[in-house]
């Protein structure tokens, strides 16, 4: 492993480089999760873009390439574990680089849990609607918890080579479901209420999906719709924490990290426009926030909703495990330059991970999940599960609550990227740099405020707030303050450890 000239010792060990472009792609996809994110996701974004949903996903796809060309960017200079954490430090200085590492690490802390979580009440579902049982939800999450960490630890390879394979499966199978629903096109009556007629039932063409008023919406809705639709692009840049154990990471991250939204904003504009189009695109305004199902509820029989579920548990299972790769990497780096505790960057002996730093998320996800199920009532969980009063209640909860938490806190990370770009485009003298900077954090600000939102404002007129959701701000401020503060003491108290913050990556 290289160092700059002015580096921090290098330390003991490093990882195998082992991983080439497929494998880095599917990091990035697999965190991004479209078969999850398309099937169930676009829910949040439809709260306010409605049957314009579609529309809300193609600029929410813009604005992803400009975070993602950023990263790409200083991915071809910078060779990192620590990827935002490393980024940031270098462009915006080590304040921000040390903020940025740290709401990084905590945001995927919570995602990750939020996710395997929601692989629970996927799966059970599933069992529930094959089956008719009512399974537990929490036992297939722990059991993808076992998974997760065994293909973590010992084979990063499998792991990537496995994320592929079900990549390819999920998504696949989900466009197979769109373009039936496209063809069978709008229904005669709402398929939430069975009663209210739709406009042009049969209808498969409806440029309405693509313009808010036709669709019955505003374009402040489409705004905060593309808010929650980049939501479903978090985790693009995830490849990057891969860099050091890629064979050519200067060409392969980059390319990665773009291609990997340009190939999930197609898919999720088919997806959207399909759900649309299931809803019939006008009803969809009032249709689609009310349900979470997205694609499944507009499904033509349940041998097709299942297969949607069948698509969105193993996704987010996958997505889980491309989470905690990521998170784990950026703990590892961190600590390998002692800004976190030393004993995270530690690679294991034999198999070359920070297995460590693997098992602080593990354990940190389960603390979580019980924490914020012990701490919450049943009549909270159930308004911030939508509505769900059943078995499968616990997990919508933890799914919908942790993401609502990590959402605002990853944005604000691209936020401070943006401006880490911006600042190193105008040092180096590469106007690009700088532009795709400024697009980078105007569009991070703005899905900051997209993700606290509904902490402020009701998702529907005169319905009250639920605490859980209201403090969500307050949570991922003190986070941020929190951090700072640790800054502050590690820049007085700990000199060295302060200079030689971000110093250590491969030379590319």
């Amino acid at each position: 492993m290289a160092t700059d000239a002015t580096a921090a010792p290098t330390p003991t060990g490093g990882f195998h480089r082992t991983l080439g472009l497929r494998d880095v792609i599917a990091q990035s996809l697999s965190v991004i999760a479209p078969a999850m994110s398309g099937a169930f996701l676009t829910y949040l974004a439809s709260t306010k873009a409605g049957g314009a949903t579609p529309l809300a996903y193609l600029l929410g796809t813009l604005a992803m390439l400009a975070v993602g060309g950023t990263v790409a960017m200083f991915a071809r200079s910078l060779s990192s574990a620590g990827s935002m954490y490393t980024y940031i430090t270098h462009g915006g200085g080590k304040v921000l680089g040390f903020l940025g590492g740290w709401c990084y690490a905590a945001a995927f802390l919570v995602l990750g849990g939020a996710v395997l979580w929601g692989f629970g009440f996927f799966t059970a579902s599933l069992v529930a609607l094959l089956t008719g049982a009512d399974p537990a939800w929490y036992w297939f999450s722990l059991a993808g918890l076992v998974v997760i960490a065994l293909m973590s630890l010992y084979d990063i390879q499998a792991s990537t080579r496995t994320q592929l394979a079900i990549l390819l499966l999920t998504m696949v199978a989900l466009l197979a479901v769109a373009v039936v629903v496209i063809a069978i096109g709008s229904p005669p009556v709402s398929v939430i209420d069975g009663t209210t007629p739709v406009a042009d039932p049969g209808r498969s063409f409806d440029l309405a999906a693509f313009w808010p008023s036709a669709a019955g919406v505003s374009w402040t809705g489409v705004l905060f719709g593309l808010s929650f639709a980049m939501l479903s692009f978090t985790g693009a840049e995830a490849s990057a924490v891969l860099s050091e154990e890629t064979r050519d990471p200067r060409r392969a991250i980059p390319r990665a990290i773009i291609g990997s939204i340009v190939v999930a904003g197609l898919f999720y504009l088919v997806i959207t426009y399909a759900t649309a189009i299931g809803f019939g695109v006008q009803q969809a305004t009032t249709d689609w926030p009310t349900s979470v199902a997205g694609l499944a509820a507009v499904a033509p029989n349940e041998a097709v909703g299942a297969v949607v579920l069948a698509c969105a548990a193993l996704a987010s299972l996958f997505c889980a495990l491309g989470v905690h790769i990521a998170v784990s990497r950026v703990l590892f780096a961190m600590g390998r330059e002692r800004v976190l505790p030393a004993w995270l960057g530690t690679l294991h002996p034999r198999w070359g991970t920070p297995w460590r730093a693997i098992g602080l998320d593990l354990v940190v996800w389960v603390v979580l999940a019980a924490v914020s199920v012990l701490f919450t009532s049943r009549e909270s969980q159930v308004a911030i599960a939508g509505g769900i009063d059943s078995g499968l209640t616990g997990g919508v909860f933890l799914f919908t609550f942790l993401a609502g938490v990590g959402t605002p806190l990853v944005m604000g990370v691209y936020l401070l990227l943006g401006i880490a770009g911006a600042a190193q485009g105008r040092r180096t003298g590469r106007p690009g740099f700088t532009v795709t900077g400024v697009l980078a954090a105007l569009v991070g600000a703005l899905a900051v405020v997209g993700g606290v939102y509904y902490s402020f404002v009701p998702a529907a007129p005169g319905a009250p707030i639920p605490l859980q959701v209201a403090m969500v701000p307050w949570v991922c401020l003190g986070i941020a303050v929190a951090g700072l503060a640790l800054a502050a003491w590690t820049r007085t108290s700990r000199r060295d450890v302060w200079a030689d913050m971000g110093r250590i990556f491969d030379e590319v």
